[in-house]
């Protein structure tokens, strides 16, 4: 089911240019992305092994693959009928790495690399570090102030003027972890990540500044079950917004 100059490798990978982390060269595993979500659902590794993570998107849509449950993989985005790879190491001590492998707004499902015997990896973390993806540091042209709770986003204003936009976000929740998601909306009905902040703990926040060109968006949390410790798909239980930029 279903994260260098100064740009994250999404942004990179989508102007064709080539991306890498220090795992790059090792061996190679192949994860394929069909309607029905990402396979293999659990790969076994070794603590310290060096991998070449290859997706593969069979689909008719873009979708992305990137750590999660403090999992320290960059964002991969994924074309649809493309083929990207992005180099992980394993950390050093045994456990469980997540990788959260999606469509925006879609299935997704959460691949387990088992290292060795030992907890699982986002049990062991101590907090969430709250991180932007896909942002800059230009001059503020306009601010919305977003709050997340369950299971819905309320933005402060829901259309302004292109530009350079910062979200400020606050999760009013007492006790789950949810993120923000810009996503442009397509012809076809489908998602473009422009930008996020992910893994806001309870009670915490965080911004994203965003340059968005005129067109229709969502304000989503895409936060999946597996990943943070949810049961549910937030998205799909309602948290998500009309976001429009004239």
């Amino acid at each position: 089911m279903p994260k260098f100059l100064v740009l994250p490798c999404a942004a990179l990978l989508a102007l064709g240019v080539a991306c890498a982390s220090s795992g790059e060269g090792g061996r190679e595993i192949l994860f394929t992305q069909g309607d029905d979500g990402c396979s293999p659902e659990s790969v076994d590794v070794t603590p310290g092994e060096k991998l070449k993570l290859t997706a593969k998107n069979e689909t008719g849509t873009l979708y992305e693959l990137e750590g999660t449950n403090g999992t320290q993989l960059e964002e991969l985005l994924v074309p649809e009928g493309r083929t990207r790879s992005i180099g992980y190491t394993v950390p050093d001590e045994p456990g469980t790495f997540d990788v959260k492998c999606y469509q925006p707004g879609g299935v997704s499902t959460i691949i387990k690399l088992v290292a060795g015997e030992g907890g699982l990896h986002g049990e062991e973390e101590e907090g969430n570090e709250v991180e932007s993806v896909g942002g800059n540091d230009d001059p503020v042209d306009t601010t919305v102030a977003v709050e997340l709770a369950e299971y819905k986003v309320t933005a402060g204003e829901t259309s302004v003027t292109a530009g350079n936009i910062e979200f400020s976000v606050t999760n009013a929740s007492a006790d789950f972890t949810h993120e923000l998601a810009v996503l442009r909306v397509k012809e076809d009905g489908t998602f473009d990540v422009i930008g996020e902040i992910e893994d806001i703990p309870a009670g915490e926040g965080g911004t994203v500044r965003l340059r968005l060109e005129p067109g229709d968006y969502e304000l989503a949390c895409l936060i999946v079950p597996g990943e943070e410790g949810s049961t549910v798909d937030h998205y799909a239980e309602g948290m998500h917004t009309d976001f429009t930029v004239e």
